[in-house]
This record gives structure tokens, sequence and C-alpha cells, in this order.
């Protein structure tokens, strides 16, 4: 097989367990091994990746996702991060656990998580954004309210006076938009989530969408507004610009070891791992 391995710079523990799993794989397996932040110079291996291993937490994945889109390669994450919704290795057995992965990667669950792709228009220049948690639409300046039109298929859904809004995936809501007041939502769904930020006299509940609908969101306001997609590639909308949500067309796959029903169980221990650490 040939895997990809992907650390994260300056987390020490990460860098020594991607050099023991290279020791350890490359025996039986084609390996190269990247930074996170370095990921997209080795775009010309994706083509013949059969798995992606991550180091790191929940925004590592983010980040790989978002790089390998359209390549269709299993995701297989070890949690050195803070919650971990995403990933499901612990750290202490990694290597043990990779090894029985692959001996038996036939039968493994595939979990399938939908993206989510943004278009747009920035000073008469088209953009794309694609995510796998959400896409964020936020305002430049601090302590200015922004006056948002939100369509789904055309039709006028909401006007909102808020600091911002949140198109979330299923992903997405155990993130940005769970912090918002937005509910949970099991992660193979296929839908979206319009949550506002901090509304102010308009609705204030999250909105659930359909899998074949186009969200659209106007800015009304005289103020600059700033859109991204997992916390990346900021692009900067004035009054006049709109953008144009939608399913992607692309999915992110993770390896599974254990069943659907663990999101449940393993809920609200990993929202009180968060809290302490946060404490």
């Amino acid at each position: 097989m040939h895997i990809g391995i992907i650390s994260k710079v300056g987390i020490q523990k990460s860098l020594t367990l991607a050099n023991d799993l290279e020791l350890s794989l490359k025996k039986d397996h084609d390996v190269w091994i990247s930074d996170v932040d370095e990921i997209d110079s080795y775009t010309k291996s994706f083509a013949k990746t059969d798995v992606l291993i991550t180091l790191g937490g929940d925004g590592t994945i983010l980040r790989v996702a978002r790089s390998t889109i359209g390549h269709d390669i299993p995701i297989l994450g070890i949690n050195l991060g803070r919650v971990g919704f995403m990933t499901e290795i612990p750290y202490e057995h990694a290597i043990n656990t990779i090894k029985e992965v692959l001996a038996d990667f036939s039968k493994m669950r595939i979990e399938e998580r939908i993206m989510l792709s943004a278009k747009g228009v920035s000073n008469n220049k088209q953009f794309e954004l694609n995510a796998l948690n959400d896409i964020v639409l936020g305002h430049q300046s601090v302590s200015r309210l922004m006056d948002i039109d939100v369509y789904v298929d055309s039709a006028q859904m909401a006007q909102y006076r808020a600091d911002g809004i949140i198109i979330s995936s299923p992903s997405g809501s155990t993130g940005y938009s769970l912090a918002a007041g937005g509910p949970i939502i099991t992660p193979e769904q296929k839908l979206m989530l319009i949550q506002p930020i901090a509304p102010h006299m308009s609705l204030d509940v999250g909105v659930v969408v359909p899998s074949h609908s186009k969200i659209s969101i106007n800015i009304t306001s005289p103020n600059k507004a700033v859109v991204s997609a997992d916390g990346f590639d900021e692009v900067v909308l004035g009054s006049t610009d709109k953008i144009d949500v939608e399913i992607s067309k692309s999915l992110t796959k993770f390896i599974r070891l254990n069943p659907e029903s663990d999101f449940y169980s393993q809920l609200t221990t990993r929202l009180k791992r968060d809290v302490l650490k946060n404490n």
C-alpha cells in the first residue's frame, strides 16, 4: 500500500510518532511523510496514495481534507488534539492499532462525510472555497453588525442583523456552529445548517437545509465582510457581493474502528474534555 503520514509542525510527539511510524511501516509499504503545512507540495503523490494517517487534532484533518479534495483518500486520524471529534485512535496505541488496521484494511468501516462548496464574486473576480466543517461569513470591522439576506433555492428565508452567519456541514455542527448555539448533527447526514452568529432582533435559531438545496447569502450593509472555509482562505466581500453555498460533489472519508453509535457514546466525554482543557 501507498501511505501518507501527515504530522504537525511544532508538536514534538507528532514529529516523533511520524518518524516511528515511517520506520515501522516502510518494511511492508511505500510511505511518504509531510508536515501538514507543506502537504500541498505532495499533490503528485495523492493519486497513488491509499491511506492518509494524520497526527494531530481535528484542525490537522480539516487542512488535509481541503488539500486532498477530489482524490478520495480515506483518512486515519491519530488524536493529539483536545477534543478529537474526527480522530479516533489515541496516541498511546497508535503504532499497533495502525498495523492492525492495515492488515485487515478491506474489512474496515469507511465513514463518508459531505463537504461544502462556496462560490462567489469578490472585486469582480470569481472564487470558490471548499470546506469539511463550515463556511463562515463575518464582519471585517470589530463591533459592527452586518445586514445579511439569506435565500434558500431562490426563496428569501431570513434577513439577519448579526455578527455573521455560519453555513455548517454535520461535521461542523460540533465546532463553531455549536459555540454559536447550534444543534449537534450526526456526521454522516447529508444536509446543511444555517446558524446566525449573535443575531440582533432577528431569527436566532439554526435552520436545517436538505442536501439538494442552494443557500445564497447577500450582504446588504455597507460594512465589508470576510468569508472563510474551515478558518482558511479568507476572502473580503463588499456590500454588493454574494456567495452561494451547496453540498460539494466531493466527500471526506474516514477509516473507522468503532461502530456508528460510538459518536453518541463519546459525545459528552469529548465535550467535557474540551471544557476542562479550556479552563
